[in-house]
């Protein structure tokens, strides 16, 4: 028996209904009429609740382990409202709840742009970058004797290639010592917002997401490292001396953040 011509759109329809019911705070009556049937829809949206809640609760729980800093610093009722308004514009698009919190940080940033509480978002990119810091690939580092392979003369001319899982996040507020000072469990009531800025790199090193904390010229200079220029023009464009470039290339170095090295594309 040959199903009816129109058995793919109604198929679609069926599916949207269920989305639009499962994600909203209420299922609408139209979405619950069409799912039932010929059934009662109030008993087929009773149903419906129960996977509402548990859609809601799967949602919540993965943004409030991604978040778990903000999660503490807002509270946990204010964080489940900004959950619920956030899942009405941002619904998870993906079978797998990591990628839930990807546009999480600009959302916050537009709620709470002229708030007091922009900081708020920073905090939310650094946690962020933590999160896809860890679903990265990982790649076996090189040393810095890989240097040595190459001439002196050409040593400016340089690039490297960085580990996947390093992401850059700086903010005009101390983002580094909220989250620093929230992973342990006595951590204080509040930082000082007034500490000034401070830049993160944060990686996975060891199998352990790492954030570290940089000085301004460092972190640009990293920045310019990142975008594959050469070590000579990474250091100019940044306005950075050999001494800093040295320094940050012992730490790069040394922390397994640099997995090749390689000539530098010109421009």
């Amino acid at each position: 028996m040959q199903p009816p011509r129109d058995s793919a759109p109604d198929l679609k329809a069926h599916q949207a209904a269920f989305g639009r019911s499962v994600r909203s705070v209420i299922a609408n009556d139209a979405d619950l009429q069409l799912l039932a049937g010929s059934d009662d829809a109030t008993v087929f949206g009773e149903r419906i609740d129960v996977y509402r809640n548990n859609a809601w609760q799967f949602f919540l729980t993965a943004l409030e382990r991604t978040f778990s800093v903000l999660l503490r610093r807002v509270g946990a009722d204010f964080f489940r409202q900004l959950a619920r308004d956030y899942r009405v514009e941002h619904p998870s698009q993906y079978g797998d709840l990591h990628w839930i919190g990807e546009a999480f940080p600009a959302w916050l940033a537009n709620r709470m742009a002229d708030t007091g509480y922009d900081w708020l978002a920073d905090l939310a990119r650094l946690e962020w970058a933590c999160e896809a810091s860890v679903a990265a690939v990982r790649r076996d580092p090189v040393s810095l004797v890989s240097l040595g392979r190459f001439d002196a003369d050409v040593l400016p001319h340089l690039a490297l290639v960085l580990q996947p899982s390093l992401q850059l996040v700086a903010s005009p507020f101390p983002i580094w010592s909220v989250w620093q000072s929230n992973q342990h469990e006595d951590a204080p009531p509040r930082v000082d917002l007034d500490a000034g800025a401070e830049h993160c790199v944060v990686a996975c090193v060891a199998e352990r997401v790492v954030v570290y904390r940089l000085e301004a010229a460092d972190h640009r200079l990293l920045q310019h490292l990142c975008a594959g220029m050469s070590l000579q023009a990474a250091s100019e464009t940044a306005a950075t001396d050999a001494a800093t470039l040295g320094r940050l290339l012992g730490w790069a170095f040394g922390e397994g953040l640099v997995v090749q090295v390689v000539r530098a594309t010109p421009a």
